[in-house]
């Protein structure tokens, strides 16, 4: 289903991206090199809000744990590393654990931009 933003491009063009929620969904739009981008605002990691993070080139950086996505795939693109020194031993290897990060197509209608919610 297509769903209004409420946001035109020109909203886009102070803030690198902004928070939105549409049918109970925190979404976070941005626009970059002139391409728009919608991603979820949950990280895929442990949950975190990808909305209080910074962009890094392409990448959504995670503000909780480091990892970061790109914003146009989605894809997983590089978890910080946890090792404390070289004795460190990782309990359990399921914690670093993500999943890619859900990413959603953009619509453009004049300036009003719109997303698909499936």
């Amino acid at each position: 289903m297509i769903f209004d933003t409420g946001l035109k491009l020109n909203d886009l063009e102070l803030v690198p991206f902004k928070k939105i929620t549409i049918d109970k969904q925190d979404i976070v739009i941005g626009k970059k090199n002139n391409h728009v981008f919608a991603f979820n605002n949950t990280c895929p990691h442990k949950g975190a809000s990808l909305s209080k993070g910074i962009l890094d080139g392409d990448n959504i950086v995670c503000y909780m744990h480091g990892y970061e996505y790109d914003i146009f795939t989605g894809k997983l693109k590089n978890m910080k590393s946890w090792k404390k020194d070289t004795t460190w031993i990782e309990q359990n290897s399921q914690w670093r654990y993500s999943d890619d990060l859900k990413t959603y197509k953009i619509y453009l209608d004049n300036e009003k931009i719109l997303i698909e919610l499936n």
